[in-house]
């Protein structure tokens, strides 16, 4: 009896196991295959005083993380974007993957990524570096982009105009790589600004007055658990409480930050699905 229980027990262990091991194959299947190239399209808006006539799109792509075999992705992120039709689309960093040398992780070559982000130009297109961009060579991403006609906003400001109603558009360098914002644009009087950052930490060094600043860099935890969301932050200046969506600060600031498009590490998304976000700006409703 005491040997038919036992082996009955362990029977049902190693079916537990066996299934245990099934079901992570299949998540992991599911993680590399389906949800990593299965884009969300999300939209927020945001309310600026004094604002007049139409709203203004802005649409936001955080970490692309090119590999070298994201090609036709990115093709389809870029085809996706332009299909809001946006009047700016904001870039907010990490094109390139890996670091230079890892054996493991290998990145697309910045001519090439810039060669598929060149349909973006057709709209203005702003942009900011992250740290990946850093750890490979920013100057020549910087040298790419710029080619193709992106903006790239560290420390400036730009002014669109959107049927006769101006929106700010600045930038600060990744504060992930310098720890310090060095020059922040300041926003005019009566005049809304969008600040650009890669990391959710620069928020904190947003202007009185900057309407939103959008980042990324977090990927929204890009492992996640149901119900519970990102069990981490890579950032230690930023709490795992705001790795994805929009947050108003404790000071009052507000910011979205975005899941991103592409994987860092591994190329695995789990219930936190690539991003592709449609900022709203419109009037305030009396």
């Amino acid at each position: 009896m005491i040997f038919k229980k036992l082996r009955d027990s362990l029977k049902l262990s190693y079916k537990v196991f066996l299934s245990l091991v099934i079901l992570g194959i299949l998540l992991v299947a599911y993680g590399v295959f389906i949800e990593r190239g299965w884009i969300e399209e999300t939209e927020y808006t945001v309310e600026a005083p004094g604002w007049q006539g139409r709203e203004a799109r802005l649409a936001v792509l955080a970490d692309i993380h090119a590999h070298p075999y994201d090609g036709d992705y990115l093709d389809e992120v870029v085809k996706r974007t332009l299909a809001l039709k946006p009047d700016a689309v904001l870039l907010l960093g990490d094109y390139m993957c890996g670091r230079p040398g890892n054996p493991f992780i290998s990145s697309m070559e910045e001519a090439e990524i810039a060669e598929h982000l060149k349909p973006l130009a057709a709209v203005p297109c702003f942009a900011v570096l992250g740290n990946h961009d850093h750890w490979h060579d920013p100057a020549a991403i910087t040298a790419a982009l710029e080619g193709i006609g992106i903006h790239l906003m560290e420390g400036k400001r730009e002014r669109l105009m959107i049927d006769n109603q101006p929106l700010d558009i600045g930038g600060i360098r990744c504060l992930f790589t310098f720890r310090t914002p060095g020059k922040v644009p300041q926003p005019q009087a009566g005049v809304p600004m969008v600040l650009l950052s890669h990391t959710p930490y620069g928020t904190s060094f947003a202007p009185r007055g900057t309407l939103i600043t959008v980042s990324g860099h977090l990927h929204g935890g890009q492992v996640c658990l149901p119900g519970i969301g990102a069990l981490f932050s890579i950032d230690p200046h930023v709490p795992v409480s705001r790795t994805n969506g929009a947050h108003t600060l404790k000071d009052g600031r507000l910011e979205y930050v975005s899941r991103g498009v592409g994987t860092s590490v591994l190329p695995i998304r789990l219930f936190c699905r690539p991003e592709l976000l449609l900022l709203r700006i419109r009037g305030r409703e009396e």
